[in-house]
């Protein structure tokens, strides 16, 4: 941590002096949850796969349709249009209703061919309405199910107003959390429901809606501790350094899988593989253009928020045997390069750009992207030894 000046370590003295004033966040910080250690909390992807879950009647969680009745309730109460038959609607077999996740891209699809209902849920975390959404979704499901009682929902943090508020209705998580609890304490659960369904409470109540008494308290923490925690907000480790690390860690578990051979014997971001070392074995001493043992390297070159996978040759010190075989690769992958016997490294061939900006869950998205990354080197990898045998 940089500390300019006195007023800097005066300021850091005394929020450390003062430090159980965090004690009033133990409630939000203190106790276990279950969506904190997957690092899903922000996750839209991850909340619509929780509320398909409770909503469907048939589920292992124990409600059966109170979830689904609660939500098609309070859709109705809050009808001021006269769209929906309150009979029909609260009186149907719930049962009946089948769930269906990004169904013609909707993230949540409820249907009842015994009722000839619909119920299409399009579920806003962290973004908003794009492309023209709702009214492309709504076209779609009058011609799939024109003679169907729909219901169109555009489930948001805040209760947002839908772009087309004739068609569409609006649902807040203020609402999801309402009838949550409601069915928490109504309903006997099973011990591990129970405790996935609080843990879900807590999550949405602290990173989706507005929790006041949680504004409050972190409001005056920062009041009165401004400076020494502008000073940590500013040392801390950012976005890049965690996909850095998520990067090198994620390279580190696909070497114990076995799928790669990762070390830090010359980069933490490089690796090996046992086909390629087959076809390019390692040299006996670190000769190589790296001044290392290897003759080629597949590696991840990160800039800032995005990387790209190389597969990559060393031209220096290579044995003529080896040398034979580089030329075959280049001729394979980079049939232009002229330059096949005279250079110290040759790039022959890179993947996508996988770009990390601005996503909700920093450490699961970089890992996916690691495995893409290298799943798309791996595949080149085998194409290539195809190719090369049937050259033979």
């Amino acid at each position: 941590m940089i500390i300019t000046d006195n007023s800097d370590e005066q300021a850091l003295k005394e929020f450390l002096l003062d430090i159980q004033c965090l004690d009033e966040l133990i409630p939000w910080t203190g106790k276990f949850n279950l969506f904190d250690v997957l690092k899903v909390a922000r996750n839209e992807i991850r909340h619509s796969n929780m509320l398909s879950w409770l909503l469907d009647p048939r589920e292992n969680h124990g409600i059966g349709d109170a979830f689904l009745k609660g939500v098609l309730q309070v859709l109705v109460k809050n009808d001021n249009k006269d769209r929906y038959d309150v009979f029909k609607v609260m009186l149907s077999d719930m049962q009946s209703f089948s769930v269906y996740r990004e169904w013609r891209n909707i993230d949540i699809l409820l249907v009842s061919q015994e009722e000839k209902i619909v119920l299409a849920i399009e579920n806003k975390v962290g973004t908003h309405e794009h492309s023209n959404q709702l009214n492309r979704y709504r076209k779609v499901l009058e011609e799939e199910y024109a003679s169907y009682q729909r219901f169109y929902v555009l489930l948001t943090p805040d209760g947002e107003l839908p772009s087309d508020e004739v068609n569409w209705d609006n649902l807040s998580y203020v609402d999801i959390v309402e009838l949550l609890e409601e069915l928490v304490e109504r309903y006997p659960l099973q011990t591990d429901v129970e405790l996935m369904i609080k843990n879900y409470i807590e999550v949405v109540r602290r990173d989706i809606v507005e929790d006041h008494q949680l504004i409050e308290i972190c409001n005056k923490i920062y009041n009165k501790h401004r400076k020494a925690l502008d000073l940590i907000y500013a040392n801390r480790i950012d976005g890049k350094t965690q996909i850095s690390e998520t990067i090198i860690e994620t390279l580190n578990i696909l070497g114990k899988e076995g799928s790669i051979i990762h070390g830090n014997d010359w980069g933490n971001m490089v690796f090996r593989t046992k086909n390629m070392d087959k076809l390019l074995p390692l040299l006996k001493t670190n000769d190589s253009s790296w001044g290392s043992r290897n003759i080629y390297s597949y590696w991840l070159s990160f800039d800032g928020n995005r990387f790209y996978g190389v597969f990559e040759l060393a031209g220096h010190n290579v044995p003529k045997t080896d040398m034979k075989m580089m030329q075959r690769i280049i001729k394979e992958l980079k049939p232009n390069d002229s330059k096949l016997d005279s250079f110290k490294y040759k790039r022959v061939f890179r993947t996508k750009w996988y770009d990390l900006k601005d996503v909700e869950d920093i450490v699961n998205e970089t890992e996916k992207a690691v495995r893409s990354a290298v799943n798309e080197l791996l595949d080149m990898e085998k194409t290539l030894i195809d190719r090369l045998n049937l050259n033979k």
